[in-house]
């Protein structure tokens, strides 16, 4: 039996880590701080994580318009995202034509543009316009400035527009992405949920060109899991296709509804720029990993993902975690519903965000405890022989596997804030004593 593999979350190559890490630079040159505001930015950005993890009904609208505040974020908050954002823009094709139109929604400091550039060199010569829209003007100012420090003389064309989802703008997108937006703007509203996403698919679906695609980006916490999720069914009943990360268009295992576990990743923090560890250390703020959840559609002209006759495809959800008899296992999706990997016997789990294509079993049994299915990956030495990017998937795994074994599983935490950059672990590794029919699902 063979499978193939392609990971969603690469590690970042040295050009990728060494820009982000002259980043700073790019932020003192670009905008620079003032003596007190350098003296005083820890705190400022403590004060900035206590609002955006605090009631965000009563978070100003205009919040970034005020120095402080948005000095915070700059150093902060952007560096964080352009981390989690150019590792997941990494794994992904675009495929974005000459004079394309990307339209970024909740735009802020220019953070799509500036991790475009950063993660995906082979666009950088292509001529792009970017219409940023936030109601905002000062961080999409800020950015640019930014942005020019960043890629220099660029073919790029930033248009910024102060405005929101209801916006009427005249260009269509090629590609439409909204980064940390649909966690806030739902937030606070009297309108059910259901009704909300509703109006809101349709009114970013309309700024959609024939062939366009939207990448929607938010926390990886239960609010932004259960409301992906919603989304998702609206985009589905208007005939759209989910790219990723579902590698199916049935029903979602992971809605986060009632207690349900939400779809979301996990991925380590090492190869953050050192400059920011020390930071976010100063802060009290340390991150051990970054989460993340997205959606990814299309318009129908663009076939979703589908296995082959006999085939079965899976996106790894999970962190690995070791059972009873040995090996690991791993929570996972699919078309079949939930699916509980089981890596035994020399067989190697797969990073988180893998999408492994492999023969459907005749017969999978259900774990007990979570009601997934039960699916045995092959060894290692049938892992040898599939593609190069399932190799690359099984380094990750191992450098990562690797960096744990220096702490005791059980007593391993995260710190990372709730805020606007990312969430809390959700999922740990096992001590040996859990059986995967005692494990939990990626958490409830």
């Amino acid at each position: 039996m063979s499978i193939r593999v392609t990971s969603l979350f690469p590690l970042p190559p040295e050009k990728i880590t060494s820009t982000l890490e002259y980043y700073s630079k790019v932020l003192d040159q670009a905008v620079p701080l003032r003596a007190r505001h350098k003296e005083e930015i820890h705190y400022a950005i403590r004060d900035l994580s206590k609002m955006l993890t605090g009631d965000r009904a009563s978070l100003p609208k205009d919040y970034m318009g005020d120095p402080r505040t948005l000095n915070a974020y700059l150093r902060f908050y952007l560096p964080w995202n352009l981390y989690r954002l150019t590792r997941l823009f990494q794994g992904m094709d675009f495929n974005l034509p000459e004079n394309g139109v990307i339209i970024d929604l909740g735009a802020g400091p220019l953070t799509v543009a500036q991790a475009l550039w950063i993660a995906k060199p082979e666009l950088r010569d292509k001529r792009l316009t970017f219409i940023n829209v936030d109601r905002s003007p000062k961080p999409m100012r800020e950015g640019q400035k930014l942005f020019e420090a960043l890629a220099g003389k660029s073919p790029w064309k930033m248009v910024n527009v102060k405005g929101g989802p209801s916006s009427k703008i005249r260009e269509k997108a090629d590609l439409l992405i909204t980064a940390n937006m649909v966690n806030e703007a739902s937030s606070g509203m009297r309108t059910p949920l259901q009704l909300w996403a509703n109006k809101f698919c349709q009114q970013i679906s309309r700024m959609l060109a024939p062939k366009g695609k939207m990448l929607i980006i938010e926390p990886g916490i239960r609010r932004s899991g259960r409301v992906l999720s919603i989304m998702r069914n609206e985009f589905m009943e208007r005939g759209l296709s989910i790219l990723a990360p579902c590698p199916h268009q049935e029903e979602c295992p992971l809605n986060g509804e009632q207690g349900k576990s939400w779809c979301h990743f996990n991925f380590d923090s090492n190869h953050a720029p050192e400059w920011l560890q020390k930071l976010s250390a100063k802060c009290r703020m340390e991150k051990d990993n970054v989460s993340m959840s997205f959606l990814y559609v299309a318009q129908s002209d663009t076939p979703p993902p589908a296995a082959a006759e006999g085939e079965m495809l899976i996106r790894t959800i999970s962190e690995s975690f070791r059972i009873d008899d040995g090996g690991f296992g791993q929570y996972a999706c699919a078309a079949q519903g939930l699916i509980l990997l089981l890596a035994k016997g020399g067989a190697r789990s797969i990073f988180p965000g893998g999408l492994i294509g492999m023969p459907e079993p005749e017969k999978m049994e259900e774990d007990l405890k979570s009601g997934a299915k039960i699916v045995e990956l092959p060894t290692r030495a049938i892992h040898k022989s599939a593609d190069e990017k399932a190799s690359d998937s099984k380094s990750d795994h191992d450098s990562k596997k690797d960096n744990r074994s220096k702490s005791a599983p059980d007593s391993r935490k995260s710190s990372s804030p709730k805020g606007r950059s990312d969430s809390r672990s959700d999922s740990r590794p096992h001590s040996k004593k859990d059986s995967y029919k005692k494990n939990k699902p990626p958490r409830k």
